[in-house]
């Protein structure tokens, strides 16, 4: 999408997940650009307390 605005996050992150990476492979798929365990684990620290909580009940299933 070169040239396009993004006007929302979500139309932000749509255009940068259909972008090829630099070794021209998904960027889910390649070794190289993917986030490695350390890093998922970091953002789960960072970004936790963002997630919503479950409801009382559901939280002891």
């Amino acid at each position: 999408m070169p040239g396009r605005i993004c006007r929302t996050e979500e139309e932000a992150f749509q255009a940068g997940w259909s972008e090829t990476c630099d070794h021209d492979l998904d960027p889910a798929e390649c070794p190289a650009c993917g986030l490695t365990g350390t890093e998922i684990a970091r953002l789960a620290v960072l970004l936790g307390h963002l997630a919503p909580t479950a409801p009382a009940g559901q939280a002891a299933a």
